[in-house]
C-alpha cells in the first residue's frame, strides 16, 4: 500500500507523467483543481502545463484519458496559453478521443473540441476534423463529421465555414458505412439552413437516388431560422459588457457588479443568462445586439463563387484564338469566342492573371464587329470574364464602361441585354464615383437610346451599392445629369430617368435628395416619387458606425451622472461638448442664440445662405417705395436743383437704420429708388453722389441683401471707381454688397464690367479694389476666372492698369504660392521680370487675417458643408495643377499608333513610343482621358526588350506629371507593370519602376496601390529581385500613410507573404521583409499580425515573432484625443490606509484650506467640485521632509515591504496614498493609476521636462517615483517602458552628478523589479537596463546590488541568467572579488553551477565570469569554486587558457590595502530632506541605535568615507584601463 501512495509525494507536473496510470489520474485530478481555483488566465502557472495537455489526451489508460479530458477542458476555457495546444491536442483527440468507446470520453473530446473553436481558434479545429474526415476508420470519420455539425450548430457558418469541408461532402455521401453517410446527410442539411441553396449546386454530382432524399431533407428545414446557440469568446465579452450597462435599470434581473472584462465575470455572466433562461426564452435575448450587428444567420447569404476553386483559363484557350478573332470570316470569329466561352461556363471562378488582351480583343468585337451576334457573344464573355474575376476586373473595368455605354446605341434586344448583363457584372468590380466622368458623359450623348440605358444602368447599380459610396459631390453630379435628361422629349429616357431618381432617393433618403429637385414640376415629381415607391435595394444597407458617444447625451443619463458622482469630477459636460452640427442648427434657425439687435444680421446671413429673391417690375417699386418713403424724399430725388437731391438724400440716410428689416423686399425697393430715380447714379454732384454711395453701403450693412439687387447697381458704382472724390465710396460699397453676398460674384461681376470699358481708370481701380478686398476677406474667389482675368490686365498696353494687375498677382501669390508664376509663363521677358519681382515680394510671405466676411464666410463653410462634408475646417491648400488647362489627347491615340507601339519589330515599337512622348512634351499638361493608351503602355512594361520597358517607364512617369491627380484612374492598369518591373535583372529597369511608382503616388496618392492584391500577387509570384525591392519601397512608404488608408483585407493578403519573406533564403529579401514588419505593423496592428502567426509552421515561428518583438517597440502611440489629454480625476474618500506618509508630518506641512472643510464638501454640488479639481496648477513634486518618515514606517514593518511577483491591488493602493500625503499633484496621479498606457507617456514626458527645474523636489520623492516606475515594469507596454528607462537614465546622471548616496529602501524597492526586464527580449529594453545599472553602481553600495544580480540567477528565463552573469562579470571585474556576497566561496560555487546550463548562452557568460575572477585570485579561484563535474571543469580549463592568450596585461584590480569591504559600509537607513544641494541627505541615526548619543554623526561619517574612497578608486581603475 506503501508503494501505491508513494507518488503522492511528487510534484503534480511529475506525476502527470507517471508510468503508473494512477499518478497520472491523481495529477490530472489535482492539475484540474489548480486550473478551477486560478483566476488569472495569463498566470505563470498555466506554462507549466501547456505542453503536458496533449498528453493528457491522448493517455492508454482508459480512465486516466477521461480525467485528462476533463483537466484539459478546464485549460483550454480559462488558460490564455490554450491557442498555443491547439494544434497538438485536437490531433490527439481525433486520433484517440473522438472515437473512444467510452461515451464520456467521447462527450469530453467534443467538448475541447468546441471549446477551442470559443477560443477563436476554429480555424485550426476544423483543420483538423477534415484531415480526420480521409482516416481509414470510418468511426473516427462519422465522429468527425458529426463535431463538424454539432460546431456549425452551435457557432454558425460565419465561425464554422462551409468552404472548408465543403468537397470532402461528395465523397463521404458515397462511403460504404451508414454511419459515414448518415453523419455526412446530417452534415449537408445543417449546411443548407445556414447557407440555403447554394448547397445543391454541390450535390449534383451524386446518384439521383441520393439527391432525391437530400432534397427531402432540405424542404423539411427550409423555413427554420438558423441562429448561432453559442458565441464566441470575443463576442461574449462584448455582449457581457453591453448587458452589464443595460442592466442598469434592471436590478432584479441582473446584477450589476458584474465587471466583464475579466474571465471570470464573462463566466459569471454566463450562469446568469442560463439561470434567467425562462426570462429570456432564447439566446437572442442574452445577446440582443449580436445579432443585430451580424446580422440574421439565417437570412445570411453566401456567395456560390467563395465555394469554387478559381482556375487559370488563359493556359487552357486555344492558341488560335487572337488570330481566329481577327479573320474576315464572321463564322471563324465566332469559333474563336464559342470556345471562349464554353471555357467561362466551365469554370466561373478565375485565378488572377492578365487578362489585358483578352479584354482589349473582346472590347474591339464589341465596339467594331459589324456582325451583331458577335456582339453578343463578346458582351456575354465579358459579363463571365468580369464574373469570374470579380474584384480583380476592376484593372480593365475604367476602360470597357465608356464602349460599353456607347454600344448601347445598338437597338437589338440581344445586343442590349448581352451589353447590360456585361455592365452589371463590371459594376460589382468597380464604383459609381470611378467611372462617374463615363456616366455623365453618355448622359449627354445624344443618341436617345444611349441616355436610356445608362440611366436603367445607374438604377439597378443604385439597388446594389451602399449608400456610404456616395459622397455628396457625387450625389449632386448625378442628379444634375439626371434632371437635365429628365427633362428630354423622348419618354423612354424620361422614364429611365425618373426611375434613376426614384432610386437614389430611395437610397439616400428624401431629405437628401429633395433640395437639388426643387426646379423639377409636380407631374414630374410625381413620376420620381412613384420610382421610389417602386424601387427595391437589393442590398443590406450597412447600419451606420455607433459613435462612442452622442452628440448630445440624454437628460435623464446626464442627470444621474450628477447624482451619482463615482470619482468623475472631470466627466465632460454636455454643453462644454463641441458639437458642429447644434452650430449649424443655430444658423439655419434665425433668432437662437441671437444677441440683441441682431435681427438684420441673422437676416443677413440667411441672404448669404443663397435665398433667392424675384426681381420686383418698375410699378411694384414704385407702388413700394410710395408706401415706404415720403413725398419730400421721393419728390426731392428727381428734383433740378442738387441742394434739394442732397436734403432728400440726407433725410433718406437718416431714415433707413429705422426700417423694419423683416418688410419683403426692403432692400431692392430702397436701392432700386436711389438708383433707379434720375439721375441715379449718374449723379453729377459729388457730395449728392457720395450719399447715394453711403445710402447703399447703409442698406447693405443693415439688411438682407440678395444677388437680384446686387446686378442693378454692381456696374455703376464699379464705374465710379475712377471718380477722383467718390471713389473710396464707391469701394467701400462694393465691399459692403460683397459681405452682404458673396465677394465671389461681386468680383466676377465688377471684372467682366471693368474689361469691357476704354477707360483704363476704371480698370486699374477694379483690380486696386480686387487686391483689398482678398486681403479684408481672405481669397474667397474662384482662381481660375480670377486669373483668366488677371492675365488680361497684366497683358494691358495701359501702364497704370498692368501695373495694378500686377500688384494683384502679388497678392494673390500670399495664398497661392509658388505654382501661381505657371500662369504667366507664357508672357514677354520684360513683362515676365516685372510679375516676378512682385511675385518675390510676396512669396512666403503668411496672408493676413481676414477682417470682412468672417461671419458670413463661416456661414458659407457650414452651407457648403451638406456638399463637401468638409464642415467648418480650415480649407486645403489650392491644387493650382486642377486650373491649369488641360489638353486632351484622346484623339491623338489613334489606332494606328497603338498597332505600331504594339508590333513585332521592335524599332517600330521604339518609333511609336517616341511619337507617344512627343505628343505628351507638346501638351504638358493633359486630362485623364486617353482612350486605350494605358492598357497598351501595360504591354510594353512588360516587353523583352529592356530598352523598351524603361522607354514606357519613362512614359508614365511623364504621363502622371501631365495628368496631375487624375493619374490615380489608370493605376490599376499600369501598376502591375510596374512590380515587375521591380525584379527585372536590369538595375535601370527596376530605378524606371521605382520611379514610377513614387511619381504615380505623389500626384495621385497611393490609396490604388494597395487594391485588389496587386502587391499580394507580386509578392506571390515575383523574383527574390522584386520582392527585395518592393519591401523595401513599402518599408520608406507606408510609415508615410495615413493611418486606415489602406484597407485591412489587403494588408492581410500582405502578411502571409511577409511571414514567409523574413525566412527567405535571400539574404537582401530577409533583410528588406524584416524592415518593412513596422510599415505594415503600423497600419495592421500588432494583435492581427500576432494572430496570424497560427497558420505559420512552427520552425519558422520563432524568427517571425522576433521580428514582431523587434518592430512593437517602434509602433508610434496613438495620440490621446483631444479633450482627453487629463485623465478624469477620482474623488477623494474617507478611506484609512497606513500610507507610511506621517499623518502629523504631513498636517505640519500641508495646510488645510479651511477648518470647515468636511461639511464644504458636503454643501458643494457636482459642478462646482468638477471646476474646483479640473485644474490642479500645484507643482507635479513638492518639497517636504515625509521620505524620512516612509522609510521608518517601512523598516517598523507599519506599511507593507515592496517586494512582489505580480503587483497586487494593495500595493497600488499603498503608492497612491503615500502619494497623496506627500501632496503629489492630483492631475500626475491621477494620468500615473489610468489603465490607459498613453496617460502613463504623458507622465513620463511631465516628469522628463521638470526634471531640470525642480532637483530638489524629486529628490523628496525619489522613492515614490522609482515605485511607480516598478509597477509599469509589470506592463505589457514597451513604449512605456522604454521611455520610463530613459527618464531613469536622465534621473541618475543628475543624482551622480550631485553626488547623491541612495537611500537602503529606495534601492531595495527598486533593483530587484529592475533585474527582472534585463532578460527582455527587446535589445532597447536590456541595453536600458544595463545602462541604468551602471549608473546605480554609483550612487547605491555595489555590494547590495551585488547580492540582487545574484538572486537574478535563480530565475527561469535563460536570458536573464545570461544578463545577471555578464553583469557580475563586469562588478567582479571594476570592483574586484572583495564585492562577493555573502562570501567569495558561496557566490563563486553558485556561478560556477551555471556551467552545467543547458542554455549555451548561460554556460558561456557563467565561464566568463569565472575566468574573470580567476585573473584576480589566480589558481586559488578552483578552490573558491568547490568540486565541478569533470566535463565542466575541463571547459573551464580550456577556457581559461584561450583566455590568456587574448588576455592584454593589465593592473590587477583588487582593493587597495587596509581598506574594508564595501559590505562593511554602514548603509543608512533613514534620511531627512533639508537642502537638495550637496548629497541631499543627512542621517538620522538607526532606529536600533536611537538610545546611544553620536551614533547617527559617526555613522553618517563612516558612510561619507567610504563613499569618498569608492569614487576615487572608481576613476583610478578607469584611468588605468
Amino acid at each position: 500500500m506503501a508503494e501505491d501512495t508513494e507518488y503522492k509525494k511528487l510534484p503534480i507536473e511529475e506525476r502527470c507523467v507517471h508510468k503508473l496510470w494512477k499518478a497520472r489520474v491523481d495529477g490530472y485530478e489535482e492539475a484540474a483543481k489548480i486550473f478551477r481555483e486560478l483566476d488569472d488566465e495569463k498566470s505563470p502557472e498555466w506554462s507549466k502545463y501547456a505542453g503536458l495537455i496533449k498528453k493528457m489526451v491522448v493517455d492508454s489508460n482508459a480512465l486516466a484519458q477521461e480525467k485528462g479530458l476533463e483537466a484539459a477542458l478546464i485549460f483550454v476555457e480559462n488558460s490564455s496559453l490554450a491557442g498555443r495546444t491547439v494544434g497538438d491536442v485536437m490531433s490527439g483527440i481525433v486520433q484517440k478521443c473522438i472515437a473512444a468507446p467510452k461515451a464520456k470520453t467521447k462527450e469530453l473530446a467534443v467538448q475541447v473540441t468546441l471549446m477551442y473553436v470559443e477560443i477563436e481558434k476554429h480555424e485550426a479545429v476544423v483543420e483538423e476534423l477534415v484531415k480526420g474526415m480521409d482516416h481509414k476508420n470510418p468511426k473516427i470519420v462519422a465522429a468527425c463529421v458529426a463535431a463538424t455539425t454539432q460546431a456549425m450548430r452551435e457557432f454558425g457558418s460565419k465561425v464554422i465555414g462551409v468552404k472548408q469541408f465543403i468537397k470532402k461532402l461528395a465523397p463521404l455521401m458515397a462511403d460504404r458505412d451508414k454511419a459515414v453517410r448518415d453523419e455526412t446527410k446530417q452534415l449537408a442539411v445543417e449546411s443548407y439552413r445556414w447557407i440555403g441553396a447554394v448547397m445543391k449546386t454541390h450535390i449534383a454530382s451524386l446518384p439521383q437516388v441520393t439527391v432525391k432524399e437530400l432534397e427531402d431533407e432540405f424542404d423539411k428545414v427550409k423555413g427554420d431560422r438558423a441562429e448561432p446557440t453559442r458565441y464566441l469568446k470575443s463576442q461574449q465579452e462584448k455582449q457581457a459588457k453591453i448587458a452589464d450597462e443595460a442592466a442598469g435599470g434592471a436590478e432584479d434581473t441582473y446584477d450589476e457588479n458584474i465587471s466583464p472584462p475579466s474571465r471570470k465575470s464573462i463566466k459569471k455572466y454566463r450562469k446568469q443568462v442560463r439561470k434567467e433562461k425562462s426570462i429570456f426564452c432564447s439566446p437572442k435575448c442574452a445577446y440582443p445586439s449580436l445579432l443585430d450587428e451580424d446580422g440574421e444567420a439565417g437570412a445570411e447569404d453566401v456567395d456560390p463563387m467563395d465555394l469554387i476553386d478559381p482556375v487559370d483559363i488563359l493556359s487552357k484557350m486555344p492558341k488560335d484564338f487572337y488570330d481566329k478573332l481577327d479573320e474576315k470570316k464572321w463564322t471563324l470569329r465566332k469559333e474563336s469566342l464559342d470556345a471562349l466561352e464554353k471555357l467561362l461556363t466551365e469554370n466561373p471562378k478565375l485565378e488572377a492573371g492578365e487578362y489585358g488582351a483578352l479584354v482589349s480583343a473582346l472590347k474591339k468585337v464589341i465596339t467594331k464587329d459589324s456582325n451583331v451576334v458577335l456582339v453578343a457573344l463578346a458582351g456575354k464573355c465579358l459579363a463571365m470574364l468580369a464574373k469570374g474575376l470579380s474584384k480583380r476586373f476592376s484593372t480593365y473595368a475604367t476602360a470597357c464602361v465608356p464602349a460599353l455605354l456607347e454600344k448601347f446605341k445598338e437597338k437589338k434586344p440581344n445586343v442590349v441585354n448581352a451589353l447590360r448583363e456585361a455592365m452589371d457584372a463590371i459594376y460589382s468590380s468597380t464604383t459609381l464615383e470611378a467611372q462617374q466622368e463615363h456616366i455623365v458623359e453618355a448622359l449627354t450623348n445624344k443618341n436617345p437610346s444611349v441616355k436610356s440605358e445608362t440611366a436603367l444602368f445607374l438604377a439597378r447599380a443604385l439597388c446594389r451599392t451602399q449608400p456610404t459610396a456616395l459622397n455628396k459631390k457625387l450625389i449632386k453630379l448625378l442628379t444634375t445629369s439626371l434632371v437635365k435628361t429628365l427633362n428630354e422629349s423622348d419618354p423612354t429616357v424620361r422614364d429611365s430617368s425618373a426611375e434613376a431618381l426614384g432610386t437614389l432617393m430611395k437610397l439616400v433618403s428624401e431629405k437628401t435628395l429633395s433640395p437639388l429637385l426643387l426646379d423639377v414640376d409636380a407631374l414630374k415629381m410625381a413620376k420620381i416619387k412613384e420610382c421610389h415607391d417602386k424601387a427595391e435595394i437589393k442590398i443590406k444597407v450597412a447600419a451606420p458606425k455607433k459613435e462612442a458617444r452622442p452628440a448630445t447625451a440624454p437628460t435623464t443619463k446626464t442627470a444621474a451622472v450628477i447624482s451619482k458622482p463615482t470619482g468623475g469630477s472631470t466627466e465632460p459636460k454636455a454643453v462644454t461638448r463641441p458639437a458642429t452640427s447644434g452650430a449649424r442648427k443655430t444658423l439655419k434657425k434665425p433668432g437662437i442664440g441671437a444677441t440683441g439687435g441682431a435681427p438684420a444680421a441673422t437676416n443677413k446671413t440667411t441672404s448669404s445662405k443663397g435665398i433667392s429673391e424675384r426681381e420686383l417690375t418698375p410699378e411694384e417699386i414704385q407702388e413700394k417705395a410710395d408706401a415706404l418713403l415720403s413725398a419730400d424724399i421721393l419728390n426731392g430725388l428727381v428734383d433740378s436743383n442738387w441742394k434739394n437731391r442732397l436734403a432728400a438724400m440726407e433725410q433718406l440716410l437718416s431714415q433707413i437704420p429705422s426700417y423694419d428689416a423683416q418688410q419683403p423686399g426692403l432692400s431692392q425697393t430702397l436701392v432700386r429708388t436711389i438708383s433707379g430715380r434720375k439721375p441715379g447714379l449718374k449723379e453729377m454732384n459729388f457730395q449728392v453722389l457720395k450719399l447715394k454711395l453711403d445710402a447703399i453701403r447703409c442698406v447693405a450693412e443693415n439688411f438682407p441683401l440678395t444677388a437680384v439687387t446686387v446686378d442693378h447697381v454692381v456696374n455703376e458704382i464699379t464705374e465710379k471707381l475712377a471718380d477722383a472724390k467718390n471713389g473710396g465710396a464707391a469701394s467701400e460699397a462694393l465691399s459692403a454688397l460683397s459681405e452682404a453676398t458673396k465677394l465671389e460674384h461681386v468680383v466676377s461681376k465688377v471684372l467682366s464690367f471693368a474689361l469691357d470699358q476704354k477707360s483704363p481708370k476704371v480698370q486699374a481701380e477694379a483690380f486696386n479694389w480686387i487686391n483689398k478686398a482678398i486681403v479684408e476677406f481672405g481669397f474667397k474667389v474662384q482662381p481660375k476666372i480670377l486669373i483668366e482675368d488677371v492675365r488680361k490686365g497684366v497683358q494691358s498696353t495701359n501702364p497704370t492698369v498692368r501695373g495694378a494687375a500686377i500688384q494683384l498677382v502679388g497678392t494673390m501669390t500670399m495664398y497661392m504660392g509658388n505654382a501661381l508664376m505657371l500662369f504667366f509663363d507664357g508672357e514677354k521677358p520684360a513683362l515676365k521680370s516685372q510679375i516676378l519681382a512682385e511675385f518675390n515680394k510676396n512669396l512666403g510671405e503668411k496672408p493676413p487675417r481676414p477682417v470682412r466676411g468672417v461671419v458670413n464666410s463661416a456661414n458659407f463653410e457650414d452651407a457648403n458643408e451638406d456638399e463637401d462634408g468638409n464642415g467648418g475646417a480650415s480649407p486645403e491648400p489650392m491644387n493650382l495643377a486642377d486650373l491649369l488647362p488641360r489638353v486632351d489627347i484622346s484623339s491623338q491615340i489613334t489606332e494606328s499608333l497603338l498597332k505600331e507601339m504594339s508590333d513585332k519589330d521592335w524599332k517600330t515599337r521604339n518609333e511609336g513610343l517616341t511619337k507617344l512622348q512627343v505628343i505628351i512634351s507638346e501638351a504638358k499638361l493633359i486630362k485623364p482621358t486617353i482612350g486605350d493608351l494605358a492598357p497598351a503602355l501595360a504591354h510594353r512594361l512588360l516587353d523583352s526588350n529592356a530598352k523598351i520597358a524603361q522607354t514606357a517607364l519613362s512614359i508614365c512617369e511623364q504621363l502622371s506629371t501631365a495628368m496631375g491627380a487624375g493619374c490615380r484612374s489608370h493605376v490599376r492598369v499600369l501598376f502591375p507593370g510596374f512590380l515587375h518591373a521591380l525584379g527585372d535583372n536590369k538595375s535601370f529597369v527596376r530605378a524606371a519602376g521605382l520611379n514610377c511608382m513614387n511619381s504615380f503616388g505623389e500626384q495621385g496618392g497611393y490609396k490604388e496601390f494597395f487594391e485588389n492584391e496587386m502587391i499580394a500577387d507580386a509578392l506571390k509570384s515575383g523574383s527574390p529581385l522584386l520582392k527585395a525591392e518592393l519591401w523595401a519601397w513599402l518599408a520608406e512608404k507606408m510609415p508615410l500613410l495615413p493611418p486606415k488608408s489602406i484597407s485591412k483585407e489587403e494588408l492581410t493578403s500582405m502578411v502571409p507573404h511577409l511571414y514567409a519573406h523574413i525566412c527567405d533564403r535571400n539574404a537582401e529579401v530577409r533583410k528588406n521583409a524584416n524592415e518593412a514588419v513596422l510599415a505594415v505593423m503600423i497600419h495592421l496592428g500588432y494583435e492581427a499580425m500576432a494572430r496570424a502567426l497560427d497558420k505559420q509552421k512552427p520552425a519558422s515561428k520563432k524568427d517571425i515573432l522576433a521580428a514582431l518583438e523587434k518592430a512593437r517597440p517602434n509602433l508610434p502611440v496613438k495620440p490621446l484625443p483631444k479633450g482627453k489629454q487629463q485623465a478624469p480625476i477620482p474623488e477623494e474618500t474617507k478611506k484609512v490606509v497606513r500610507s507610511g506618509g506621517g499623518g502629523a508630518a504631513a498636517q505640519k506641512q500641508i495646510p488645510t484650506k479651511t477648518a470647515n472643510a468636511a461639511g464644504d464638501k458636503a454643501t458643494t454640488t457636482a459642478a462646482s467640485r468638477k471646476k474646483d479639481e479640473d485644474v490642479d496648477t500645484s507643482p507635479l513634486l513638492a518639497v517636504n521632509n515625509i521620505k524620512n518618515q516612509r522609510l521608518i514606517d517601512e523598516q517598523k514593518m507599519r506599511v507593507l515591504k515592496w517586494t512582489f511577483t505580480t503587483p497586487r491591488e494593495e500595493f497600488t493602493d499603498l503608492l497612491r496614498d503615500q502619494m497623496t500625503t506627500a501632496n503629489v499633484n492630483k492631475a500626475l496621479m491621477a494620468n500615473m493609476f489610468h489603465d490607459d498606457f498613453r496617460y502613463h507617456l504623458k507622465v513620463i514626458e511631465q516628469l522628463s521636462e521638470d526634471l531640470p527645474n525642480n532637483r530638489k523636489a524629486l529628490i523628496c520623492n525619489l522613492d515614490l517615483i522609482l515605485k511607480w516606475l516598478t509597477l509599469r515594469f509589470y506592463d505589457t507596454n514597451p513604449s512605456v517602458l522604454i521611455k520610463g528607462l530613459d527618464y531613469l537614465a536622465q534621473v541618475f546622471q543628475m543624482l551622480v552628478e550631485m553626488e547623491y548616496m541612495m537611500a537602503e529602501n529606495e534601492g531595495s524597492s527598486f533593483v530587484p523589479h529592475l533585474l527582472l526586464k534585463i532578460g527582455d527580449p527587446k535589445d532597447a529594453v536590456r541595453n536600458g537596463v544595463r545602462r541604468v545599472l551602471r549608473q546605480i553602481n554609483l550612487l547605491y553600495p555595489f555590494t547590495k546590488v551585488f547580492s540582487y544580480v545574484m538572486e537574478g540567477l535563480k530565475s527561469k528565463n535563460a536570458r536573464q541568467r545570461t544578463e545577471c552573469l555578464d553583469e557580475l562579470t563586469f562588478l567582479i571585474e571594476n570592483y574586484g572579488l572583495g564585492i562577493c556576497q555573502p562570501s567569495q566561496q558561496v557566490a563563486l560555487k553558485e556561478i560556477a553551477r551555471q556551467i552545467s546550463d543547458r542554455d549555451n548562452s548561460v554556460r558561456n557568460a557563467a565561464l566568463n565570469c569565472i575566468v574573470m575572477a580567476y585573473f584576480l585570485a589566480g589558481e586559488k579561484i578552483y578552490k573558491l569554486i568547490g568540486q565541478l563535474s569533470e566535463k565542466d571543469l575541463s571547459m573551464l580549463d580550456e577556457r581559461i587558457k584561450r583566455a590568456k592568450k587574448t588576455r592584454k596585461p593589465a593592473v590587477p584590480a583588487e582593493m587597495p590595502p587596509g581598506l574594508k569591504p564595501p559590505a562593511q559600509v554602514v548603509q543608512q537607513d533613514s534620511i531627512e530632506i533639508e537642502d537638495a544641494v550637496g548629497n541631499g541627505c543627512d542621517e538620522l541615526p538607526p532606529p536600533e541605535e536611537e538610545g546611544f548619543p553620536g551614533m547617527g554623526i559617526l555613522n553618517w561619517s563612516i558612510s561619507k568615507f567610504f563613499l569618498l574612497i569608492k569614487r576615487v578608486y572608481q576613476k583610478l581603475f578607469i584611468s588605468i584601463q
